[in-house]
């Protein structure tokens, strides 16, 4: 269990993103500030069965209660820790749902870039669009495979049609020809060629 609480603390004091489950029962981590006037930043957002009810209080070792925070979803708390010490963060379901805390803690006054809820809806807003302009391309792609196909069908009857018609007038051509060479023969044969008079 003690080597489970220095991780955490290790986690807790380089500043890494945590999530955790939370019931009506307060979890709790703490931060040791290392000098006086140090600003905490805890940014959160809870999810699960009314998000809305959820406490979020920051103590001191004393258990002194600096800030609280009830019925929020998602957010940033900022808070001068004005002595050298050990503070604590809490974090408390105020029904029986159990719920998700996404948080982050910050002890250097440094905000850490998160997706707050105007960059949702901005996010939202990108996806959305981005959706219409897949549909948009597939519908486009529907179109074109759809005259891809006319077309083949058009070009094979073509095709069929022009191999027809090529066929039909080269049997023409040789019937004309061989009605040509018979109409010649029989009028040649019916002449006498070496009773000719001059």
């Amino acid at each position: 269990m003690r080597i489970y609480t220095l991780i955490l603390i290790c986690l807790i004091n380089i500043g890494y993103s945590l999530s955790i489950q939370i019931n009506h029962n307060p979890t709790c981590f703490y931060v040791q500030s290392t000098e006086n006037n140090c600003q905490l930043i805890v940014n959160f957002q809870v999810s699960g069965m009314d998000e809305n009810k959820t406490e979020i209080i920051i103590k001191s070792e004393n258990n002194d209660q600096l800030l609280q925070k009830v019925n929020g979803k998602e957010g940033s708390l900022k808070q001068t820790l004005k002595e050298i010490g050990t503070y604590f963060i809490c974090f408390k379901s105020l029904n029986r749902s159990f719920k998700t805390v996404s948080f982050d803690f910050d002890i250097d006054g440094d905000d850490k870039e998160y997706a707050q809820s105007e960059q949702f809806n901005q996010m939202s807003k990108e996806l959305s669009r981005t959706n219409r302009n897949f549909q948009s391309i597939y519908r486009n792609q529907n179109w074109i495979t759809d005259r891809e196909n006319s077309h083949k069908i058009i070009l094979e009857n073509t095709q069929k049609s022009i191999y027809w018609c090529s066929i039909t007038k080269i049997g023409v051509l040789i019937l004309i020809t061989i009605l040509q060479t018979i109409f010649v023969y029989k009028f040649f044969k019916g002449i006498d060629v070496n009773s000719q008079t001059y």
